[in-house]
């Protein structure tokens, strides 16, 4: 909470606020005697060493967004589909091909960054159900978060529960994929 609050607050990046985090908390632990600074360091770099798997996992998925954003891959697979984008077919389409691209990339969050631009001058052209398109939007952030096993979602996850990441990943598939196919039905059938 005291990281969010420092980096939010006083508009820092993550690195100064948890630094500032550390000149709180650490005396803070010691005025209550919770434990000696020895092993209150101890624990700390432990915690770390515990995170460097996940945080590369994650500075990796991100890395592999901006090449594929640099690639133009959402705007590839948006020309693709276009001769099937109808008023009826648009949020199933866009759940589909952004289902498919946030599984590819691991990036739920960049999934709206590039795509907005592109659908909703889409979704105005051809008088589609905006709400709808949004909600397809969201969902298919959301499966590819949930089914990439790179995802940071999906890293953190694993780590936290102290599972293997590739387990993790494959015992939730089978899920992210019904919920995905529900997802896409609901959307054909609602348009």
């Amino acid at each position: 909470m005291l990281l969010v609050g420092f980096t939010v607050y006083f508009d820092i990046d993550v690195w100064k606020g948890l630094l500032a985090t550390l000149a709180v908390t650490i005396p803070f632990y010691m005025a209550q005697r919770l434990m000696p600074l020895a092993d209150m360091l101890e624990q700390m770099i432990d915690g770390f060493k515990c995170m460097l798997p996940a945080i590369g996992t994650v500075i990796a998925a991100f890395i592999f967004k901006d090449v594929c954003d640099k690639l133009l891959l959402p705007q590839y697979v948006m020309d693709t589909l276009s001769p099937y984008m109808t008023a009826q077919l648009l949020p199933a389409m866009v759940f589909l091909s952004m289902a498919i691209l946030a599984f590819a990339t691991g990036s739920s969050w960049g999934i709206f960054a590039v795509t907005i631009p592109i659908v909703m001058p889409l979704a105005v052209a051809v008088d589609a159900n905006i709400p709808l398109v949004i909600g397809a939007l969201l969902s298919a952030s959301s499966f590819g978060s949930q089914a990439c096993f790179y995802s940071d979602s999906t890293v953190l996850a694993a780590q936290g529960s102290d599972c293997n990441l590739v387990s993790h990943a494959v015992t939730q598939l089978p899920y992210a994929l019904l919920a995905a196919a529900i997802a896409f039905i609901g959307f054909l059938l609602l348009a």
